[in-house]
């Protein structure tokens, strides 16, 4: 997946994604708004063909990236498990 940083700052960074990959920011940006040092989570979609989705993180005390990839992490380990449970799951209905 290819991720532009669009603008990074002391405490501000915005970062958009590629086209179709706007389902993934829903789940991302309720996760940042539940870290206590995030300030301003939220993502923008713009013209569904000309502008690409994006994000925007504001912090406090922390820098933005470092929030980020923690909570990238996170969900990355929450949708591993989910993933790990679902395919026990389905082996056992196969049977």
């Amino acid at each position: 997946m290819e991720v532009r940083v669009v603008e990074k700052e002391h405490d501000v960074l915005r970062v958009e994604f590629p086209q179709g990959e706007e389902t993934l920011l829903i789940p991302l940006v309720e996760a940042l708004q539940r870290e206590e040092k995030v300030v301003e989570a939220r993502y923008f979609l713009g013209h569904p063909f000309l502008d690409r989705p994006g994000l925007y993180l504001k912090t406090k005390g922390e820098k933005p990236q470092q929030i980020l990839k923690r909570v990238l992490k996170d969900l990355a380990d929450l949708y591993g498990d989910l993933l790990m449970d679902f395919e026990k799951r389905a082996d056992k209905l196969k049977a």
